[in-house]
């Protein structure tokens, strides 16, 4: 590679890593300026306007890089010839999105996207963060400390709201948290909006710090316990069962992963397992008479339900997976979930003595959600980036910290996601940590070649 490429280079790094911060820290703690009755289109408009500049700013430089070099421009750094297999799977996942817009029904929205603001031009935009910031990301620790730095303010914020008060006049007037589904609609906390959006955030960021302490050296990565406590409080004051599945998941399957030694990592799987047929038995048993989330686990794996189960997740499920049948391929258009159903929540809230109705945007499950406005091959395609991620991460968690760090925090968001919601607010840090997970750092390379040799 020629000197001028590799100074190009370096400055599309420095750029890819300008944007990490900004989303990282920025992003994260920006929280509109008219109060959660607008806080998801005002994040998702910044979102919009960072990546936009990014990919933006990116193809100018590699545009120059093509008119000084003379020659094809290499989209991965010196070290790699083509793109990897997450890189290929979401430009599938890109071309899913893509076709399923063209055919549906309500293609304008479709592009857009509604209420959710998830259409093609933002899943347009997490594919292409994606790609760049996997091939261009220089993954540092600092970035790690500024996501703590940025998920502690929240968490901050968060707690001062618990105790009745509305900082920065997020509520509305007159308003705090506890007034949730009486006097405004939703719930809703910190600088992220919606608790169950907050619950995905969580879900990585918990898992993240938990491995950074477990893996990193010296004294400093004690001081990742401040936005790990914070957080473990917060998720718990909210007690969003999702999120709470996630975190205990991932950081139970984490540890015979990041362990050393092939000993340690087999008595590990043991003692997993058998806490994890521990706890299903008990559910079983016992989770009768432990209420909430518990109890509705048990009464499902007694083939006993009701559509109030998971806050009312089993009736939403029941209902939109009648639409997967009318477009079993390609879904009917990102986003568009909520103008094919007419099912709804009522409930008669006494306080107010008036009855409520909500609409359903969203299938409340991630992979549900993909599979009805994108269909199978978007399923398909998503599933396969995470399964090929999640090997990365089986290969090297215990040689690399970044690849250890990001595999456990995206495991946690995607244990969550069965129950959640995807939103441009906490989706593009699955996309981000995603990347990272999958940015080239030579070493799958070298094991490669290493392996060729040996054969």
């Amino acid at each position: 590679m020629k000197q001028n490429e590799k100074d190009q280079n370096t400055l599309l790094s420095k750029l890819t890593n300008a944007y990490l911060a900004m989303l990282l820290g920025v992003y994260l703690i920006y929280p509109g300026l008219g109060g959660y009755q607008s806080i998801t289109a005002q994040k998702w408009q910044m979102y919009l306007v960072l990546t936009g500049a990014y990919i933006f700013l990116m193809a100018l430089l590699s545009a120059e890089l093509f008119i000084v070099g003379g020659k094809s421009i290499k989209l991965l750094r010196e070290g790699k010839e083509s793109l990897g297999l997450p890189q290929k799977l979401v430009l599938g996942y890109l071309a899913a999105a893509i076709v399923s817009t063209l055919l549906s029904d309500y293609r304008s929205v479709a592009v857009w996207g509604s209420g959710r603001c998830e259409g093609l031009l933002t899943i347009t935009l997490y594919c292409l963060s994606f790609l760049l910031v996997s091939i261009f990301a220089r993954p540092k620790r600092w970035m790690l400390w500024l996501f703590a730095a940025a998920v502690s303010v929240n968490c901050i914020l968060a707690m001062i709201q618990f105790t009745g008060r509305n900082p920065l006049r997020l509520y509305p007037e007159g308003m705090n948290y506890y007034d949730a589904y009486t006097r405004y609609s939703g719930e809703f906390l910190g600088t992220v909006g919606n608790v169950d959006i907050l619950s995905a955030v969580l879900s990585l960021s918990i898992p993240a710090f938990a491995a950074a302490i477990f893996r990193m050296k010296g004294r400093t990565r004690f001081l990742f316990f401040v936005p790990l406590a914070l957080s473990l409080a917060v998720l718990a004051k909210a007690f969003v069962a999702g999120g709470i599945l996630g975190i205990s998941g991932a950081l139970l399957l984490s540890v015979p992963v990041l362990l050393n030694g092939k000993r340690s990592r087999r008595r590990a799987w043991l003692i997993v397992a058998g806490i994890l047929l521990t706890a299903v038995v008990s559910v079983y048993f016992l989770g009768g008479r432990m209420g909430g989330f518990l109890y509705e686990a048990s009464e499902l794996m007694h083939g006993r339900w009701k559509d109030d189960f998971g806050s009312g997740r089993l009736y939403i499920w029941r209902n939109v997976m009648e639409l997967v049948p009318e477009h079993p391929l390609f879904g009917g258009g990102p986003d568009t979930l909520g103008l094919r159903t007419d099912a709804a929540f009522e409930r008669y809230d006494e306080t107010l003595g008036i009855l409520i109705h909500s609409a359903i945007d969203t299938a409340h499950n991630e992979y549900l959600n993909i599979l009805i406005n994108q269909g199978s091959f978007g399923l398909l395609t998503y599933v396969a980036i995470l399964m090929a991620s999640a090997v990365r991460w089986l290969t090297l968690a215990r040689k690399n910290l970044t690849v250890a760090v990001c595999g456990c925090a995206v495991l946690g968001y995607c244990i969550q996601a069965f129950f959640g919601i995807s939103s441009p607010i906490s989706a593009p840090y699955l996309w981000m940590i995603l990347a990272l997970l999958n940015a080239d750092d030579g070493q799958l390379y070298k094991m490669k070649e290493k392996f060729r040799r040996r054969l």
